[in-house]
């Protein structure tokens, strides 16, 4: 189905951190926070994870240059065998890494690399798949595009290359910035600083605006009305760093957080249609877009707000407003129905784990409070 496909990435590369989306939003009442050190049966993955990128049920991250992940392995996008609930090797040396909906992006030495689904070309490999569901790649192979910041969508990819936004994949909803689908990468011409990919959508970040091109059902492209825009153009929005979900997004403008796009599950964090920018008041230290959820670092605790269906908000109470979980924290990475915090040296996880994407070894569908997964710098 359509909207299950309709993840986004990362949560993803927001500017700084991909991200995620997710589905529907009946929430869960009477959950209670509470921090637990990891059961006894769950294996212990490696300290010094780090960089952690979340797509559609599945996780990468890096350790001493390398690319580990976890999670959901339908379209081989974990790149490895082996146990998926748990944290394991790729052996895939990187510098940084962005995961996607069924596909994933690295940077090596300079250059894309990717791996998964290509089912439309999102992969930049130059193959064509004529339509293929079966259509992948279960290694990572270079795509030789030289780039410096990667962000991976629903089936579309960008990267930063000399300051111009590139793109790849499908771009039936104008997401590609520069004509129809593409198998290989290519220069829209927009300039940006940098780009965060949403589902069917993107943000740029140029001369401290927000741009932006994509479907637009739910206003997330913060251009006024629900038009599917098929180039780049100027928001208006002012911002210091923008992230994209799977139909919203959120802008840091000084200090602030402002958002746009759907709100079905409260996750602007204000009221309003979302067709436009709105300030939510909300200003916190750092930010990450999940599917359709949102989560914050205030003054070392972490907070959140949206979608809480399988208890990714890791708290009770009003979701359509940015609340305080109590758990302490000092970054946090979302993905489509679940999300990654440090606390210190600790690293937890919260919310949907049918895959194993918590990194946590246990079959359980999701846990409504933050759990300890392992020691990481």
């Amino acid at each position: 189905m359509l909207r299950e496909k309709l993840f986004l990435a990362a949560l993803s590369m927001s500017l700084s951190l991909p991200v995620a989306a997710g589905f529907q939003y009946r929430v869960p009442l009477g959950m209670e926070f509470a921090t637990t050190q990891s059961a006894g049966v769950d294996a212990e993955a490696p300290a010094g994870l780090h960089s952690i990128s979340c797509g559609y049920y599945f996780c990468y991250g890096l350790k001493d240059g390398v690319i580990w992940s976890v999670g959901n392995n339908a379209a081989s996008q974990l790149g490895r065998g082996g146990n998926t609930r748990e944290w394991q090797t790729t052996n895939q040396p990187a510098s940084s890494v962005s995961a996607g909906s069924y596909h994933g992006y690295a940077i090596h030495n300079g250059t894309i690399w990717s791996i998964g689904s290509n089912r439309y070309g999102q992969l930049g490999h130059s193959e064509v798949c004529s339509g293929s569901s079966t259509c992948i790649s279960s290694v990572w192979t270079d795509t030789g595009q030289p780039a410096d910041t990667i962000s991976a969508g629903v089936n579309h990819g960008y990267a930063l290359y000399n300051g111009t936004v590139w793109s790849v994949g499908y771009s039936a909803m104008g997401q590609l910035g520069r004509g129809g689908d593409s198998t290989v990468w290519g220069d829209t011409g927009q300039q940006a600083s940098g780009v965060s990919a949403g589902s069917h959508f993107g943000y740029a970040l140029h001369n401290g605006t927000v741009w932006s091109v994509g479907w637009n059902p739910y206003g997330e492209l913060g251009r006024a009305g629900t038009v599917t825009q098929y180039s780049w153009g100027d928001t208006g929005q002012p911002a210091d760093s923008v992230h994209a979900g799977a139909h919203h997004g959120y802008a840091l403008h000084n200090g602030t957080v402002w958002s746009v796009g759907d709100n079905r599950s409260g996750q602007l964090g204000r009221g309003g249609d979302g067709l436009s920018w709105g300030n939510t008041g909300f200003a916190p230290d750092s930010l990450a877009a999940g599917g359709f959820h949102g989560y914050a670092i205030k003054d070392g605790t972490i907070w959140s707000v949206g979608n809480n269906t399988h208890g990714q908000l890791s708290r009770s109470g009003s979701t359509s407003s940015w609340q305080d979980t109590g758990q302490a924290g000092s970054r946090v990475v979302g993905g489509s129905h679940f999300g990654y915090a440090w606390n210190g040296e600790t690293l937890m996880s919260v919310g949907h784990n049918n895959y194993g994407e918590l990194g946590i070894n246990r079959v359980v569908s999701y846990i409504s409070q933050y759990e300890e997964v392992f020691i990481a710098d």
